[in-house]
């Protein structure tokens, strides 16, 4: 898992744009009358970072005048500082915004400036972040200038309001000091000619819930009335790397790492679909890393043209040079091997969060990529091509679509959901969050479309999972709740409407391999080959469960309305999201429903129609807490029975609160 950051970014109101530059804000901290939070800031982050000691006016390192502004972060801290609603500032058509400041620090290192946008601040309801920018500080003064553009970077009418906010450093467990002086945002004409479409207004299909809100869930399945080919190939899970962070499955020398017992557990799995990356940065090289590619789907039963390969540095720190992707293709084809999707870059836009040093700007990705993609076609003119986009930032998602459109067959999202698990409710984690990803999805497929007319280019989702905020700071990868019944539910939730609506290709969630110690995407670890983490059963089962038609569910469910925040309230849909497949041969038919709420056993009638149902199996996947640990002692914590009674064509069951089931219902002979 890669470290990421969230915006929180704001702009202000000014008179009307009149045609040259302005000035709309500016802070030489001068005016402050005591050493206290300068007027016209505000601590931002989780309240127990909200220290006022943190953030004060400093008379002793202005870099000119009598003060400037010190910001301290303290080892293993999350808060920082924001400029207040009430300075917001707000931007107009066809301009650019530039903001100049001076910054020091106390040692060397990485600081970082956010743009946020906001469509309203009362209620506070987000809109797509223009830029993040990280810095590199050190001892003496240094001027920093960035610049965004409307129509380029984002859209007046989603950013009504931005704000903008400083980090002491990128890293949360760093002690730092950072002091800013003269800070100043200036807006002027700009009339590129490159223009984005804003995914907001294009025209996209709505999010298909496929039951209307009642009182019960209840619903008929009838196997002639087929929505489409279910998507069989969203219960993928990616593997980190070849020689992976856990010495698995492969060491660094190459050699062969995996326990018999997870091996087994994998080939379990029915995977069916992964991902590697970082295939060409192995210390035992670009043609070794391959074949070990293609032993693992062999032991484990991916079919190699189910499996993405990327060969890019993880951190996107160093690039490599298109004759080694062409080297590495050309081997491939050699061998016989069956990979053809081949994902240009892991995260290209990592210089958004400290990292990918290689790609500084979205410019030089699409240099890269161009040069990239040529050397790959002149190898193998059926490859296809995949493109990293970051699904809410303008610049390294939209710009990346419109730029390269034509060069890339699928793009890669990684739409990781940013929920906080100490705040929002249950129901809002599995659902609204879920809910909001595939409204954005959906607009994706539709803007990749509208850049791309008469090709079949396509989303196939490489990573994703939970980006959780924690009340202590901790990253995602060690918070307990991202993979026990709560990141067990957003899951699930995910996999029944990515198999049974066309948003995408396929799917592989983050991570396969996992230590004890960062549980939070846990799925395997080989300290512990015995046990399994709650989300594998989750994959397990599904899997097992998706057929290959889906089929309606016309019926009534109850409904989730979001509570907490504004901009979520256009993201209800059902408190139990179903799937219903039938199998190739018509024998089989499966159902999976999962009940998103925590308190709220839900009634179940299913009707039968052209199906004369002879043994029903049940299963149920569920957890006791909140916070009980992922790792599961036994299968039986979190596996068990599901009872079902048939009554003539009719399945009634009730579906337990927070909970998976699956159903299997064989045909009569």
């Amino acid at each position: 898992m890669k470290r990421r950051f969230f915006l929180i970014i704001v702009l202000a109101a000014t008179a009307g744009f009149c045609g040259e530059m302005k000035v709309l804000f500016q802070d030489d901290f001068e005016k402050a009358s005591s050493p206290a939070l300068p007027p016209g800031w505000s601590m931002w982050g989780a309240e127990q970072f909200k220290k006022p000691a943190n953030y004060t006016l400093d008379s002793t390192n202005a870099r000119h005048g009598r003060a400037s502004f010190r910001i301290y972060h303290p080892a293993n801290t999350g808060g920082y500082i924001s400029l207040s609603p009430d300075r917001a500032i707000q931007s107009h058509p066809a301009t650019s915004l530039t903001v100049t400041f001076w910054a020091r620090a106390e040692h060397p290192g990485k600081a970082q400036f956010r743009w946020g946008a906001y469509r309203t601040l009362k209620p506070f309801m987000e809109a797509p972040s223009p830029g993040l920018f990280s810095f590199t500080v050190g001892r003496e003064w240094q001027e920093f200038t960035y610049t965004v553009r409307e129509g380029l970077d984002l859209f007046v009418d989603q950013c009504r309001f931005l704000l903008f906010s400083f980090l002491a450093t990128t890293s949360s467990k760093e002690e730092q000091t950072l002091w800013i002086d003269d800070v100043r945002v200036t807006e002027q004409p700009d009339l590129q000619s490159v223009r984005l479409i804003n995914d907001e207004t294009v025209a996209h299909a709505a999010l298909s819930h496929r039951l209307q809100s009642g009182d019960r869930l209840e619903f008929t399945v009838d196997p002639t009335n087929r929505l489409r080919r279910a998507t069989q190939t969203v219960g993928g899970v990616s593997f980190h790397r070849v020689c992976g962070w856990t010495g698995q499955p492969y060491d660094k020398n190459g050699d062969y790492t995996l326990a018999p017992q997870l091996e087994t557990a994998i080939r379990d799995m029915n995977l069916p679909m992964t991902r590697f990356y970082a295939v060409g940065d192995e210390p035992f090289g670009i043609e070794k890393a391959i074949d070990k590619v293609a032993e693992m789907c062999r032991r484990v039963g991916v079919a190699e043209e189910n499996c993405v390969v990327e060969f890019e540095q993880q951190g996107a720190n160093t690039k490599l040079l298109p004759e080694v992707w062409a080297r590495g293709v050309a081997y491939s084809l050699q061998r016989g091997y069956r990979f053809h999707r081949w994902e240009i870059a892991n995260e290209p836009y990592s210089s958004q969060w400290g990292e990918g040093r290689a790609f500084p700007t979205a410019e030089v990705f699409i240099e890269h990529f161009r040069a990239v993609a040529q050397a790959i076609r002149a190898v193998d003119p059926r490859a296809q091509l995949g493109l990293d986009i970051h699904p809410t930032n303008v610049k390294w998602g939209n710009y990346l679509l419109k730029q390269l459109a034509g060069e890339y067959d699928f793009v890669a999202p990684h739409y990781y959901c940013g929920a906080n698990l100490h705040q929002l409710s249950f129901e809002e984690i599995a659902l609204t969050e879920n809910y909001r990803m595939l409204d954005r999805a959906l607009r994706f497929q539709a803007l990749m479309r509208a850049y791309n007319p008469g090709r079949d280019v396509y989303q196939f989702d490489t990573e994703w999972g939970m980006i959780c905020r924690t009340p202590d700071g901790r990253e995602a990868d060690h918070e307990p709740r991202n993979a026990n019944i709560i990141g067990t539910l957003h899951r699930a939730v995910r996999l029944i409407y990515y198999a049974r609506e066309d948003i995408l290709r396929g799917a592989s969630s983050w991570q396969m391999l996992n230590r004890l110690n960062a549980p939070g995407f846990g799925i395997l670890a080989q300290e512990a080959p015995e046990k399994r983490f709650m989300l594998y059963w989750l994959y397990y089962y599904f899997n097992r469960h998706v057929g290959e038609w889906a089929l309606a569910t016309d019926g009534t469910a109850p409904f989730y309305q979001p509570k907490l925040a504004a901009d979520r309230a256009q993201y209800t849909g059902p408190l139990t999201p179903t799937l219903a497949t039938l199998s190739k041969d018509g024998r089989e038919l499966y159902l999976v429903i999962a009940n998103a709420s925590w308190t709220q056993a839900v009634p179940c009638r299913v009707h039968l129609r052209n199906f004369a149902a002879g043994r029903v199996r049940g299963i149920l996947l569920t957890g006791s807490s909140l916070d009980a640990s992922p790792l599961l002692e036994r299968k039986e914590d979190a596996v068990g029975n599901f009872p079902v009674v048939r009554e003539g064509d009719d399945l009634t069951c009730t579906i337990p609160a927070h909970s998976v089931v699956f159903v299997t219902l064989e045909q009569l002979k």
